[in-house]
């Protein structure tokens, strides 16, 4: 008889762990469709305002005048709103990141203007400008010349069009003040290159997003097929990565730090709109986003624990300091009550990240960060 009950128990606790592994695979399988969907209908999203955006800017190169770059500059910030979400979705060699990613055609910054058109004190500077070297501009061009013998070299993306629409910002009190007359060829040199320019930059955009869009369907042959059949604990590292770097060194470091240490302009995200501070947010919004669609501080392995309540806690935190930070940011960045608030963002930024890290140790998923 008491052999029978200790093999009855031994039965039930094969059971109970087999269960237990089980659900825990389940639960993980879930998780990774979630992000997947998740991926899928950011990238969707910001396919659909790219076009938006490129549309705005065919009409304001069409008929050039206060109201249609106003339109035009509407357009870029709603386009930014959904990519600088989508941001953390790198930083694992996924589609956006990988060898043949588009990442530095969409969104590479810091952008030496004299690049791609004139700035003060240099009229004839730039792709726009330099005729005899290029005498057309093309996707092509455009693509090959991005990033060319420097990373501050841009030509493409995000950051091209938003100096085209807004210029340098030379101001305290506001962004750049581009006048809609650099687009009308009776006032400005060049200025049918610099529509032709603005318009192929937006096409690219489009193309680019059309790729990941591609890239993250579901039911095809292509990188989600590849993400949700390969291990799935490696699969979750990558998730987590994405969620680690983009707190503890992207967002804390290259977005907020640098841009602290150096007090300079040049080294805010999006400098010529002035709207760098917002472009914190939505980054950070992008790793929330990711929490919640994954469900991760929810998975099993972490039922019950104090580093899940730690880590909402902290979020809170991060969440709140963040949209407290003094617009624009390249007055923040200077004023003593604009610092401590970043400085205080950057350092819960990066406690946050230690504390994913645990929560990627805990799901058997480390992330070496």
């Amino acid at each position: 008889m008491k052999n029978i009950i200790i093999n009855s128990l031994i039965l039930l606790g094969l059971v109970s762990s087999s269960f237990a592994s089980s659900t825990s695979e389940e639960a993980l399988k879930t998780s990774i469709k979630g992000y997947s969907d998740h991926v899928y209908g950011q990238y969707v999203e910001s396919l659909d305002r790219a076009k938006v955006l490129r549309d705005s800017l065919k009409l304001f190169t069409d008929a050039p005048s206060v109201m249609t770059q106003e339109m035009a500059k509407k357009a870029w910030i709603s386009a930014r709103e959904v990519y600088g979400q989508t941001e953390v979705f790198r930083f694992y060699g996924g589609p956006i990141d990988n060898d043949e990613g588009p990442e530095g055609l969409l969104n590479a910054w810091p952008l030496d203007e004299a690049y791609i058109d004139y700035v003060e004190g240099a009229p004839n500077a730039g792709i726009i400008n330099n005729v005899s070297d290029f005498p057309e501009i093309t996707k092509e061009l455009l693509t090959s010349l991005n990033e060319l013998d420097g990373e501050k070299n841009v030509s493409t993306g995000y950051h091209a069009i938003e100096f085209l629409l807004w210029g340098q910002d030379m101001y305290a009190d506001g962004a750049g003040r581009r006048s809609y007359e650099d687009y009308i060829e009776a006032y400005a040199p060049n200025a049918k290159r610099r529509s032709q320019y603005l318009n192929i930059a937006a096409d690219l955009l489009v193309e680019h997003l059309s790729s990941l869009v591609e890239q993250w369907s579901d039911n095809k042959n292509n990188y989600r097929t590849t993400f949700e059949s390969d291990n799935k604990k490696e699969t979750l590292k990558k998730i987590l990565s994405g969620l680690i770097f983009m707190a503890g060194d992207e967002l804390s470091g290259e977005r907020m730090y640098v841009a602290y240490e150096t007090m300079g302009q040049e080294d805010e995200h999006s400098c010529f709109s002035d709207m760098t501070h917002m472009d914190i947010i939505w980054n950070y919004l992008g790793l929330e986003n990711v929490i919640t669609a994954t469900g991760v501080l929810e998975l099993p392995e972490l039922k019950g624990s104090a580093l899940v309540s730690q880590v909402k806690e902290r979020m809170a935190t991060v969440n709140k300091l963040l949209h407290s930070i003094p617009a624009p940011f390249d007055q923040a960045i200077l004023s003593e009550e604009g610092r401590a608030i970043i400085l205080s963002s950057v350092e819960e930024l990066e406690l946050l990240a230690a504390e994913l890290v645990k929560v990627s140790e805990v799901l058997g998923a480390k992330v070496d960060f």
